[in-house]
This record gives C-alpha cells, structure tokens and sequence, in this order.
C-alpha cells in the first residue's frame, strides 16, 4: 500500500483535474493508515518485503511506514497550500455583461449551453438573462470535469458545492476546512423543507408554528432569510407594537382574537429552558410588558353607520368592543377636545400594545431552540424549473439566491415550500418570484407596497394620565403614549394610493405643517 502511495505522488502525471489526483493520494493513504491500525491488534507482523524474503520486526515496521506516511501527508499538505486561495481577501465586483454577450446566453445551440466563453474552457452565465432552467440543467450537464463555469445571479458571483473530487479531498483532510479558503462551507444548509424570506414578527411567527409542529429530530429542516440581524430598520420593532380587534371582516377579527391569546402564553410558550441536567429554570421567560388601555376610534358623522354596522360584526364575532357618543367621550376622556367629532369606538377587552423588540428576541431565541436556522442575508432572485403539464402554470419556484453582504457572493438555496414575510417588500419579493406576471394564482401581485411616514416623539407641559388609549383619528393622526414620564408617539397613517410620497420636506416640516395643526385643533 505504502509503495503505490509513493507511486502516485512521485510517478502520476499531471492531468487536467489535480483534484482528482490529490483524492487519489489521500484514498491511499488513509486506507493505508486504517489498515495500519487495525492490524495492530490481529497480526504480529506486518509484511513489508515479499514472503520469501526475510520478515522483520512489528515495531520497527510501525516507525519505517510512519515516517515515510507523515512525509508524504506534510509534501501534500504543502502542494495544497499553494494551490489555496483566500476567497475573502479580496471581495468581488458586480460584473455586467453585454448585449452580445447577453445573446449568447440565451442560445442553446453551442457546446455549452445558455453560456458565454469568457475564456478557453471558461463558460460564463447570468442566471437573470437565461429562460426558465428544465431539469436537468443543461448547462451544468454539459460540462465536463475539467471545463470551468462561473455563474452570476445579477451580476454577483454564485458558490456552488464544487465537483465531488474537490469534496472527496476536503473530506479527506485531518482538519476541517477553513471558509476563508473553502468558502462553500457555511453556517446554513443549501437545501430546507420550508424557507421563510423576512425574519421580523411575522416570519418568526410562521417559523415557530411550524418549528412547534415539525421537529427537527424528525429531520424537518426550517430556514429563515432576514437581511437586518440587528432589526434596526424592521417595521416590527419601528412601529407602534399594537393589538388591534377593532375590524370589519370577520377573518381579521378572529385572527386578531387568536392574537390575543398568543400574547397573553407568551410567558408559557415562548420559554426556553435550560438544560435541566446542569440547571433548573428557564434561559428566557418573555415579558411582553403588554398595556390594556385599547384603542379609540374617532368618526366624525358621516362615518358613524359604517362604525356601527363594523361594531356590529366585532360584537357577533366575539370581540369586547364599546360604542361611545360625543357626551360619553368629553366625560371619560376630558383632555380629548371633541370638535367635529360624533362618535368613537373603543376596544375593552385584548386590546392594547406590548414591547415588540422583546417579543421578536423571544420568538428568535425560542426558534433557534426548536432548530430554525436564521440566515444574515437578502434574497436577490428565484430561480424557477420549467414544468409542463400542470394546468396554467408553466414554472415552479426551486431555489432562492442569497446575497450576503459581508462576502459579496451568492449562496443558492433550495427550498420545497417558499413563504414571503418580507413585510413592505413582501411586492418586490413576490414580483422576483413571478408572482404577477404569469397565469392562474400568479396572475395578481401581493398587494404589499413601501409607503413612508413619520413616528414623532413629543412632551406637552400637561399630560393625560396613565389610562391612555392609542388615538386614532379621522384624519389618519395616531397617539400613542411612550412611556410613564409623560412621553407620547404620534404621526400620520400613510396614505392608500400606491406609489405616492412624502412631500419634498424635512421631518421637521412635516410635523409642524402636518401633525402639529392636529394635534392642536
């Protein structure tokens, strides 16, 4: 065994694939150290010349093989190193391709199809300009071990698991690969049964419903996609954090009912222990700091049936909802100046606001417990199979392109079931997917759109008391208290035309020619 090692190191001929000879060498030499360890204990001697020769000592036999095998390991690993490029060292640019190159992607009549030839035996494609991908791809079935590809996802390098060769020596190695130098290995799988894009409340809810219901153990995979691990920028922790029961469908209702329920188990449901072996408890309890004051909803009279007849479904729905006259409110709310207003309706029962900044740690703690997998990254672009034969839909969504930021590379990940949570892009992220531009189900975008607004922190010299409900206004003017030293948040509800911005104007402006005026009236 020892001399075809040595044979294969000194005498094998380069060839155009190295990989394949360096899985040759370690093949043998890994063979030839298990062989060497378990006849340790089964025979005596080890035959290292033929039989007619003389044999010679066990232990003498065990030093000469061990030297020459840790030689031949420190000259591989040696070659290796050479060969080893630091992939993060330098972060790639995004490439743009031409018209004619562009051309030449879309063609499938050439050696390699749907490709460019940027360089002898080196094909190019752009993920973004190919039609829909058939199964098997064609292009990476046409390639062959020693042809190169480089794939883009809009003009970002992708990393794809490398040529089993490649992985066979990786897998070969005393060591564990080092990312920097092999960058394929990351902190998250290439393949999930359920993939979630948005990792704020509502993505981390979804998670842990299915997390709760499909167990780890039992080989169920769940990857959630969340661009902002810090959540600085996410409208879950921007927002007012509000529970709300106060709608006119009944589906809203119920869900906002069922809502309530979830909170107020939080403390139960959300806990994670510890290990009870080492100790007892529980790592985290959420404490939602939930505050009960409802929400106060402001009509002025031509609005007044379309509350009533919304009352009446929250009632026959189950929801604690209170109509109040213009005399009930100047009683119960004295510091509400009630010009112009007829009416409110007011939520006395589950309704209120809570500290969303804990209840999102909470869920993400609580889903890396059940073994969700967070992924800092964004999705850029879906890639889709061509399928035939299944009604109006000509294409199915396979796999997802993370972009992430701190490496400039593209990670694809394949996926069975796609959930977009994205929130304010929840549209861009469904119109990436094709949903809206083809037929069936996916003839309608998602109905969710970006539109800007402004929060306000103020401090009036007299202040209600402690029993405030979030305001809202006919106007679209929301106030909300902050905190218990007479703080309070208040803006205005962004309008329902899509597409439709702030007004050329600093927030300074805003408020005191928008919010101010009304607040003050």
């Amino acid at each position: 065994m020892l001399t075809l090692a040595r044979r294969i190191v000194q005498e094998l001929p380069p060839m155009a694939n190295p990989s394949l000879r360096n899985k040759m060498q370690r093949i043998v030499m890994r063979s030839f150290a298990d062989d060497l360890v378990d006849n340790n204990n089964k025979n005596k001697d080890i035959i290292t010349k033929p039989e007619q020769e003389e044999k010679i000592y066990v232990k003498r036999a065990q030093q000469y093989e061990s030297e020459e095998l840790e030689s031949l390991l420190d000259a591989l690993d040696e070659n290796e190193d050479k060969r080893e490029i630091d992939f993060m060292a330098t972060k790639p640019k995004q490439v743009f391709f031409t018209d004619e190159q562009k051309a030449l992607m879309k063609d499938a009549n050439q050696k390699i199809p749907f490709t460019y030839e940027r360089e002898p035996g080196i094909y190019c494609f752009e993920n973004s300009v190919r039609p829909l991908v058939t199964f098997p791809d064609p292009t990476l079935s046409r390639l062959d071990i020693w042809d190169e590809y480089e794939e883009y996802s809009l003009g970002w390098p992708v990393i794809r698991a490398p040529n089993p060769y490649d992985r066979m020596r990786q897998g070969l190695k005393w060591s564990p690969p080092d990312p920097r130098t092999y960058p394929y290995i990351q902190e998250f799988r290439n393949h999930y049964d359920i993939l979630i894009v948005g990792g704020g409340v509502v993505g981390s809810c979804i998670a842990n419903a299915y997390a709760e219901k499909y167990k780890n153990d039992d080989g169920w995979r769940i990857g959630v996609i969340e661009k902002d691990p810090t959540y600085r920028n996410c409208l879950s922790t921007q927002y007012l954090g509000c529970l709300r029961n106060q709608f006119s469908s009944p589906e809203l209702i119920e869900a906002a009912l069922y809502g309530a329920d979830y909170l107020r188990l939080a403390g139960l449901s959300q806990s994670t222990p510890h290990n009870q072996e080492e100790q007892l408890g529980f790592f985290n309890v959420p404490n939602l700091k939930f505050q009960p004051h409802g929400n106060l909803t402001l009509a002025y009279e031509e609005h007044m049936d379309k509350l009533r007849e919304a009352h009446q479904t929250q009632v026959l729905s189950g929801a604690q909802i209170a109509l109040l006259s213009k005399n009930q409110l100047e009683k119960r709310f004295p510091w509400l100046n009630t010009n112009g207003i007829a009416g409110a309706s007011i939520g006395l029962e589950n309704e209120g606001w809570f500290d969303s900044w804990n209840f999102l740690q909470a869920l993400v703690i609580r889903n890396k417990f059940l073994g969700v997998d967070y992924i800092h990254g964004e999705m850029m672009y879906g890639k889709k199979h061509a399928v035939f034969d299944i009604g109006d839909n000509q294409s199915r969504n396979f796999e997802a392109h993370i972009f992430i930021g701190e490496t400039k590379h593209v990670y694809p990940i394949e996926y069975a079931m796609l959930i977009v949570a994205a929130g304010a892009q929840s549209g861009n992220i469904g119109r990436m997917l094709g949903i809206g531009s083809g037929r069936g189900v996916f003839y309608m975008d998602i109905p969710v759109e970006p539109a800007p607004t402004h929060i306000y922190t103020v401090k009036p010299t007299d202040p209600p008391g402690l029993n405030f409900p979030i305001v809202s206004d006919p106007s679209g003017l929301f106030v909300k208290r902050h905190s218990l030293d007479g703080q309070f948040q208040v803006g205005i509800l962004p309008s329902n035309h899509p597409n439709e911005k702030l007004p050329d104007r600093t927030p300074e402006q805003f408020f005191e020619e928008e919010v101010r005026p009304i607040l003050e009236y």
